[in-house]
């Protein structure tokens, strides 16, 4: 398997274009109020529209910054995503085990929610996982996919499960299931941020519109 990319090269490569689309829009929305007020007001009016200005930049820098990470932390969650269906086939914790025999629903539940701990927990060494989206996957994952894996097994009838078991149920539906909760919490907020700086820029723009 080729390595995936970091965390950090993927924000490298995203953060400049969040940044520069935000500085630009809402910046220059700002700075096109700002130049109507200096054209027909004055002195305070023009001193109050650059102060505001400088203010939209710093909130434009800053929200630019926000939604860059964010989408670096969903990029780096699908591949999250797809290294460890990646790895599901290699692991020899599922792949061969001395265990073949099925285990009663009830004893299973500790054991396996081990397994995809450790999981998440290699995954993340290897793409470099920033500590609070870590902790974010972490909180997403316990017990969510042991839990909806027992579920399921139980609405099917069965009773005994054996590791591979597990495995293809995370091939399956499993590894989907934990990670679709994260992503759309990631694409919500950055959604919501952009939403509020498009939002700003409209303000500046209907102030400056009713200026002239």
């Amino acid at each position: 398997m080729n390595r995936p990319r970091t965390f950090l090269q993927i924000l490298i490569r995203t953060l400049p274009l969040h940044v520069l689309a935000t500085v630009a829009v809402v910046g220059g929305a700002a700075v096109f109020y700002s130049t109507s007020v200096s054209n027909h007001g004055g002195r305070w009016a023009m001193v109050g529209s650059w102060s505001m200005t400088a203010l939209y930049l710093v909130i434009a820098l800053t929200g630019g910054i926000l939604t860059g990470v964010l989408d670096a932390a969903r990029q780096t969650m699908e591949r999250l995503e797809q290294a460890l269906r990646d790895w599901l086939h290699t692991l020899p914790a599922l792949r061969t085990t001395a265990e073949t025999t099925g285990r009663d629903l009830s004893t299973v539940r500790q054991e396996y929610e081990t397994i995809v701990d450790q999981y998440v927990t290699q995954a993340g060494h290897r793409l470099r996982l920033p500590r609070w989206l870590e902790r974010l996957i972490r909180a997403a994952l316990r017990g969510v996919v042991v839990d909806r894996f027992i579920t399921s097994c139980t609405e099917r009838g069965i009773q005994l499960v054996a590791p591979q078991e597990f495995r293809n149920w995370l091939l399956a539906e499993g590894v989907s299931l934990g990670c679709m909760p994260v992503l759309d919490q990631l694409s919500w907020w950055r959604y919501l941020l952009l939403s509020l700086l498009m939002l700003l820029a409209a303000i500046a723009l209907t102030l400056a519109l009713l200026t002239t």
